[in-house]
């Protein structure tokens, strides 16, 4: 079978910042070529395109589409132009025509995906990764990312109302859609990249060693968490990641003489990092947004307990599900959940127990790949 990817990413950022995961494009291994559509201009390694396309035979297509023309063209994203504008993509279907489309994300690539179909008659399912909360998205979009979304937003609908399938990465991104499409999207969780068990780490005593994963970005600030290791003085931490505020990060950490206890990596291959998630012992999270990152899904799995701002995570079935321990956002809150984990070795290990299983019970990569796949495979069917 031939699967159609159809993404707005640039996948050469995810390569500088490690984020490959092998067969991301083609879940359980279930088609036999894969043809990635990058909307926006972008030339990936073809090692790397291989390497998300696993086992398949890899295929990618530049539309080299500039997004600021684009909206010139289109008289700002208006559907009817915008669809006669994107019509030229049905070309890359060729002789060898896929047998469905997967649009990554709520944005251009859904629409693309949605034109592409209806011209060439193939059924396609979109994956939306992102929560639409107006409130946090007006915090903390840019004013043009806010202004394309806007403007987008009709074409997007009729394309997630059309699409043989919707497929939410975490629940919440349900409640800020539609009611129509919301109660016909289903929560097929991310691919990730721990793909086996490992073993719950039994090591006790300091220092003990904590994590924070992901950008340092407004809306995901480690600064609090930072400034709460000052009175934590048996407790490590390395973060992993780059972004906006990596920089400020830095400074608070120098600013509390905590440079002995703190490394910081700006990127790190994904395998790498699954490979490394059971030599530490906590995993940390300050984040403003409704979602479950994969990084926590990763966490989880390898057996760290999770400790993350209550709000909003506490009002996200992902994170109810496990037995996170919730604090307020402030480097007090921080300390004290640390100094607890730390304090208690047998407790933490119980709860880092109790955090794998329960995350293994809700997202078994090889169960997550198999519904993605089945989901695919059925709308090809329906349509052959």
């Amino acid at each position: 079978m031939h699967l159609m990817v159809v993404l707005e990413d640039r996948i050469s950022e995810w390569e500088t910042k490690g984020e490959i995961l092998d067969g991301y494009f083609n879940p359980a291994g279930a088609f036999d070529t894969v043809t990635v559509l990058g909307l926006i201009d972008d030339q990936p390694a073809d090692a790397t395109i291989a390497r998300l396309c696993a086992p398949a035979e890899p295929r990618y297509i530049n539309a080299g589409i500039d997004r600021r023309g684009l909206m010139a063209l289109s008289f700002g994203l208006r559907p009817r132009r915008l669809t006669s504008l994107l019509s030229r993509l049905a070309g890359y279907v060729g002789s060898d025509a896929p047998d469905v489309l997967r649009a990554y994300g709520d944005g251009l690539a859904a629409v693309a995906a949605a034109v592409i179909g209806r011209t060439a008659q193939i059924p396609y399912a979109v994956s939306v990764h992102t929560t639409f909360d107006p409130q946090i998205q007006s915090k903390y979009l840019g004013a043009r990312d806010k202004l394309w979304r806007r403007l987008l937003m009709p074409s997007v609908h009729q394309a997630l109302r059309d699409a043989g399938s919707v497929m939410a990465v975490y629940a919440p991104i349900r409640d800020y859609l539609p009611p129509d499409i919301a109660e016909r999207t289903v929560v097929v969780p991310n691919v990730v990249g721990v793909t086996v068990r490992p073993t719950v780490s039994e090591r006790s005593g300091a220092p003990m060693r904590a994590l924070w994963l992901g950008r340092q970005m407004p809306g995901r600030d480690p600064r609090p968490i930072i400034a709460g290791l000052k009175v934590t003085p048996n407790v490590e931490m390395t973060l992993i990641g780059d972004g906006p505020l990596h920089d400020a990060a830095r400074r608070t950490a120098e600013d509390n003489d905590l440079g002995r206890r703190t490394t910081f990596i700006r990127a790190m291959e994904n395998h790498e990092l699954c490979a490394s998630l059971p030599r530490y012992d906590v995993l940390v999270v300050n984040s403003a947004f409704r979602e479950m990152p994969k990084t926590v899904m990763e966490a989880a799995l390898s057996g760290l307990p999770v400790i993350v701002n209550r709000l909003p995570a506490a009002e996200s079935p992902e994170y109810l599900d496990l037995p996170v321990v919730f604090v307020d956002a402030n480097a007090g809150a921080f300390a004290s959940a640390l100094r607890d984990m730390e304090s208690n070795s047998r407790k933490r290990i119980a709860i880092a127990r109790e955090t794998q299983d329960a995350a293994w019970r809700a997202w078994n990569p090889d169960r997550v790949a198999a519904q993605t796949a089945d989901i695919l495979r059925a709308l090809a069917a329906d349509a052959g």
